[in-house]
């Protein structure tokens, strides 16, 4: 679903799937949002059911590399069978390849923006940052963090399996909303903004050229 709206901004989340992942597919059905999962290829086989009902309830799926490690201490060709077998994960499971990965810890090197390139692979960023990950922020504090920095064309990192980001999504969706975006998935953000993403190439917002 996308919303009819002057603002656009893309929704991601990422280190998924795991046990909680029905929970936050609920909470985005009720809330009619569609987003992007970037995946790690061996949470996938640990819960390939889960990574299904993400592809069936209509979410992109994104790579996430197969096992999140730093890629830039790896060589290209470490880099490559990385991103390779994630994409073999994800494939079986959803019977689609993936159009874009993300780069674990935002560790990007030479290399990988050349596998990248070499995969026909747009490198997808963010540029509006809940800040789950850390134990010091709360709930409010992932809410106060996105809102703060969300902007048109802007992708808002979250992560799969913390409760409190959960419990933060509704407020964030209908604050969005409040102020007059959409929240869709990062394909759809590129297509109502005329974008076609270049392999190789990293986009932390995405706004007309």
């Amino acid at each position: 679903m996308i919303d009819k709206a002057d603002k656009l901004i893309a929704l991601t989340f990422d280190d998924g799937p795991d046990s909680t992942t029905g929970k936050l597919l609920a909470i985005l059905k009720e809330l009619q949002v569609c987003a992007t999962f970037f995946l790690c290829g061996e949470h996938i086989r640990s819960f390939p059911n889960e990574a299904k009902a993400i592809a069936d309830a209509g979410h992109e799926i994104g790579n996430h590399s197969y096992d999140h490690v730093y890629m830039n201490e790896l060589d290209e060709e470490a880099i490559y069978k990385n991103f390779d077998r994630a994409e073999g994960a994800i494939v079986e499971v959803t019977g689609k390849k993936p159009p874009f990965i993300r780069v674990p810890y935002v560790s990007y090197s030479e290399a990988v923006f050349k596998v990248a390139k070499n995969m026909n692979m747009p490198v997808v960023g963010c540029d509006v940052i809940g800040r789950d990950w850390e134990e010091a922020v709360d709930e409010a504090n992932i809410v106060e963090n996105v809102l703060a920095s969300a902007k048109d064309g802007g992708v808002i990192l979250l992560h799969e399996p913390h409760e409190k980001t959960r419990a933060a999504l509704p407020v964030i969706v209908n604050a969005l909303r409040s102020r007059g975006y959409a929240i869709i998935s990062v394909g759809d953000l590129a297509k109502q903004k005329h974008m076609t993403l270049q392999a190789g190439v990293c986009y932390n917002v995405l706004a007309e050229m």
